[in-house]
């Protein structure tokens, strides 16, 4: 029986996983098909020689918002799936729950990487740019600095959580590590090594996957009508806040999540500490879990923001040529 219930947590990930293999290599094979089975793009003119249609706009904007919508998507379902599963490992004390969102968007960015660019056909006016293309190329510094602090600053949280942990009866370095608090009353799970070794791996694979999304992005053959460079560039953006939202989104929700269990293991043994004079632990707990809050409700607003983006990057590269709204 015992052996049982080891084994069932066990088939439940890999059948989730399975699931998500399945579903990338659909998505994947479906895209890489109608790539194939489509035309290449050719980039039509309206009334005015100088203005692009609107229909070449939209099937030149087409392939892009697939993929930011994919990758949302994929987020979405691979949370799910993952998250079903992690339930299961009822012995790990949360860890699997935790490292769920990470690596669903990990997975949802990197799929984006994966997916095939539109084909698009040469035309006898295009021009190539002389401007270098990196993946900081379409974003203020801010939007890349911000993110980079973030992860930075998680990752240093984490840290002083480990240094500030304690092993409980199986060696497990989660409970906070206080003097004159017995270890019969620190029994809250605390972020220590336990769990902050596996989240800072799963930070830097997040960081990992979001640079090969941008960089993706940065590398994508640029449109072949010189009249769409505006249209190219706005595209490019897009997908960029798309990319940089979902990652960041999920980081903060990690990092909110942390703060809101840290608080949750100081606030139990407040009691007990406060009484010793040393210091307001309850207050300190309190406050760590008002910012866990607003850190994980920014994350939320971040990802959904990602998802309304990704809905509306064919809309929002028209503002960018309006001209081609009078062009059918």
């Amino acid at each position: 029986m015992s052996n049982t219930r080891k084994v069932l947590p066990l088939m439940k990930l890999l059948a989730a996983l399975a699931v998500i293999a399945a579903l990338a290599l659909v998505i994947t094979a479906a895209a890489s098909w109608v790539s194939r089975r489509r035309k290449p793009l050719a980039i039509t003119t309206g009334k005015s020689s100088t203005v692009p249609a609107r229909s070449a706009i939209d099937r030149a904007m087409l392939g892009a918002q697939l993929k930011a919508v994919a990758a949302v998507g994929f987020s979405i379902a691979t949370f799910v799936a993952l998250f079903r599963a992690a339930i299961a490992f009822s012995g790990m004390l949360g860890l699997p729950l935790a490292l769920v969102s990470g690596l669903s968007v990990s997975a949802g960015l990197l799929l984006f990487s994966a997916l095939p660019s539109t084909k698009l056909s040469a035309q006898p006016t295009a021009s190539a740019t002389l401007t270098p293309r990196r993946p900081w190329s379409f974003g203020s510094r801010s939007n890349f600095i911000v993110p980079a602090a973030i992860a930075a600053i998680y990752i240093a949280f984490l840290m002083v959580t480990g240094l500030t942990s304690a092993p409980d009866g199986k060696g497990r370095y989660r409970l906070l590590d206080l003097e004159n608090v017995p270890s019969t009353v620190a029994t809250t799970s605390y972020p220590g090594w336990y769990y902050g070794v596996p989240l800072i791996a799963v930070t830097v694979v997040l960081a990992g996957s979001v640079v090969l999304a941008l960089r993706r992005i940065s590398t994508t053959a640029a449109l072949p009508d010189p009249r769409m460079t505006s249209l190219d560039r706005k595209w490019r953006e897009i997908s960029t806040r798309v990319v940089l939202r979902l990652g960041t989104g999920a980081l903060l929700g990690y990092f909110g999540g942390t703060a809101l269990a840290a608080a949750r293991a100081m606030v139990s043994i407040a009691g007990v500490w406060d009484e010793s004079g040393k210091g307001s632990l309850l207050g300190l707990g309190v406050t760590s879990a008002a910012v866990g809050a607003v850190l994980v409700g920014v994350g939320a607003m971040l990802v959904v923001l990602a998802g309304k983006d990704a809905l509306s990057i064919r809309e929002k590269t028209r503002v960018a040529c309006p001209e081609a709204a009078l062009t059918p």
